[in-house]
């Protein structure tokens, strides 16, 4: 028994109409992550041919992000975030903890690394590395964190 007013398809119709929902939100985020993608490659590329540095332009802003981060009782501040992908090893020894991972630096992270090394470590300032997110299972960017004070926040 059937009423007029109740007139519903077949389930087929919705298992279709469901499917060709999920499968456009698929290729929506396929185009996105390849968009993603070729962004990503540009802004690695310009890190990595990156004109020399503004030493003083560099320490001023650092400075800055300092005095910041100091107000608000902190002493720790996110000074630089990169892609893992300017490292020569993709973040691995950051990831390995190993001492040596400032060798894997190249372009513009190995100069503000090297900025740090020559002006603000013999202030007493540390540095601090850690891969910040992961793509794909992959390190994705790495952040360089300028520390001072006790470690205890």
């Amino acid at each position: 028994m059937t009423s007029e007013a109740f007139s519903l398809p077949p389930a087929t119709e919705f298992a279709r109409k469901a499917q060709e929902k999920r499968e456009a939100e698929r290729e929506r985020l396929r185009q996105l992550h390849a968009t993603g993608d070729a962004h990503r490659a540009e802004i690695v590329d310009s890190l990595l041919h990156a004109d020399a540095i503004n030493v003083d332009e560099v320490l001023r802003h650092t400075s800055t992000l300092i005095h910041a981060a100091s107000e608000q009782g902190l002493n720790e501040v996110l000074v630089y975030r990169y892609p893992s992908e300017t490292l020569m090893d993709h973040g691995r020894a950051i990831i390995a903890n190993d001492p040596e991972w400032p060798e894997t630096l190249r372009g513009q992270p190995l100069g503000l690394y090297n900025v740090w090394r020559e002006h603000l470590k013999p202030l007493g300032y540390g540095m601090r590395v850690e891969i910040l997110d992961y793509r794909n299972d992959l390190p994705g960017d790495v952040g360089s964190f300028l520390f001072w004070g006790s470690s205890e926040l």
